[in-house]
């Protein structure tokens, strides 16, 4: 009885029923996009048939999907405002933080569009990939550079639905997104023939910047001609203030971001560069399974960040300290679960890639399970101190990480001979922030729970 009235209690909080609606909700819509995203693989190797072109593939992919991150954070910082604006429903105000955001974004797509058609007719693609003219073309290359270069574009304009989502407390729809991606992709992957290398490469560019840019876009007209119809994008509500204002917090999220890209999605470029691209198929096949229970935690994690910057508003500490001593038993969990998977990978890996199986190395497991459990403490301690706005420890040590990252990836692949020396690079590199920030954390929840409202 005890135990029912409080759970009662938990979800009578509004802050706690957030966070469980959007929770649930992302798992059964993200939940169901990992699944696709497992059968992707498999798939993408058969419409390949090339292990070299599907390593060139997931290579051009991080590669240029590192320019999403040249938003001078202009996403996060309007979401960190945005917040404020609805939960005191200032519908002019948010109108204004809205626009300004869309117009300085545009502008900033407009520029990098322009000079990249200047810059990327001097670049030899074949030579920033590492892949011989021989087994693909410089015109095949240049040609889907320039495609998913250009989808990436078009995302950096449509993806700013996604943290007004988010300001929203409906980050579950983000997710949905996510789903309808994965859905196209594999439901191309598996229908279409395959052909010759450039026909491959080319078509499946295309389809990639469809499947990417057509939910985001229908979903911004869905949103702006319902909840926020009376906060909809007008050039007429541009104001400088608020411009300065989303872009003031968001080029620290934006160095916060680089610093963090370099981190944690160069693997697949320094893999291609320092081994080969045939080995970023064996690396994505680890990666994928022991990224898989880190993704889903982040699931739970997702409305985390909103909710935070919400209770903050509130000056509601004592919930936010509460959520954070939940947030790390369900970390621990979480790691366990990262290693306890290592003793049936062999099997699951059988199962998932029948003859494409590869046989499982138990040091790299175990150095993936490391990684993972890296990545799922990460997400927490990145998850309050955005939502409270606490960015300089991650910018301090994240910009450390990224220095020391790629010396210590090239002499430990000189070392191990192996591409898995990047991964123990990544753990190093990761581990001065999440010994960090634990500190610094819990000396600022337990300053603002005690009634000190001056301390930073």
């Amino acid at each position: 009885m005890d135990k029912l009235f409080s759970l009662k209690k938990i979800i009578s909080n509004e802050n706690n029923r957030t966070i469980l609606n959007n929770t649930l909700g992302a798992f059964v819509v993200r939940g169901g996009a990992l699944i696709i995203s497992l059968f992707t693989l498999p798939a993408y190797i058969r419409y390949f048939d090339n292990q070299q072109i599907l390593g060139l593939w997931f290579t051009i992919l991080s590669v240029l999907i590192w320019v999403l991150t040249f938003d001078l954070g202009i996403g996060n910082g309007l979401r960190n405002h945005l917040v404020h604006a609805l939960v005191n429903k200032d519908h002019l105000l948010a109108k204004k933080y809205i626009s300004s955001a869309y117009i300085v974004i545009g502008i900033l797509v407009l520029f990098i569009s322009c000079l990249s058609t200047v810059i990327f007719r001097f670049i030899n693609w074949n030579a920033v990939f590492n892949i011989s003219t021989s087994i693909v073309s410089k015109e095949t290359l240049n040609i889907t550079v320039c495609i998913v270069f250009g989808g990436i574009m078009l995302q950096f304009l449509f993806k700013l639905i996604t943290s007004i989502l988010y300001a929203m407390q409906k980050s579950a729809l983000t997710n949905l997104l996510s789903l309808l991606n994965s859905i196209i992709i594999l439901g191309y992957v598996l229908l279409a023939k395959s052909s010759d290398i450039s026909t491959n490469l080319i078509s499946l560019a295309i389809v990639n910047v469809l499947a990417v840019n057509i939910p985001l876009l229908l979903t911004t007209v869905i949103v702006f001609s319902t909840k926020l119809k009376d906060s909809k994008p007008n050039i007429n509500y541009f104001g400088k203030k608020y411009a300065r204002d989303v872009m003031k917090l968001g080029v620290t999220f934006f160095w916060v971001q680089i610093m963090y890209m370099i981190l944690t999605t160069t693997n697949e470029f320094l893999i291609t560069w320092l081994t080969g691209s045939k080995m970023v198929v064996e690396y994505q096949i680890y990666n994928k399974l022991f990224t898989l229970i880190g993704t889903i935690f982040t699931l739970a994690l997702t409305p985390i960040w909103s909710a935070v910057t919400k209770a903050l508003s509130e000056k509601n500490y004592e919930w936010i300290n509460k959520l954070y001593r939940t947030l790390n038993l369900m970390a621990l969990l979480a790691v366990i679960c990262e290693f306890g998977m290592i003793p049936f990978l062999q099997f699951g890996i059988n199962l998932w890639l029948g003859d494409n199986a590869i046989q499982v190395n138990y040091l790299y497991a175990t150095v993936f399970a490391l990684s993972g459990s890296i990545f799922i403490w990460n997400g927490v301690l990145s998850s309050i101190a955005n939502g409270i706005g606490e960015l300089k420890t991650q910018s301090v040590y994240f910009t450390i990480g990224a220095i020391i990252k790629i010396p210590i990836a090239w002499a430990l692949v000189m070392i191990f001979d192996s591409w898995i020396g990047i991964v123990v690079a990544n753990i190093i590199a990761m581990s001065l922030f999440c010994i960090i920030q634990p500190i610094l954390l819990k000396k600022f929840l337990n300053k603002k729970e005690l009634g000190d409202e001056n301390y930073v």
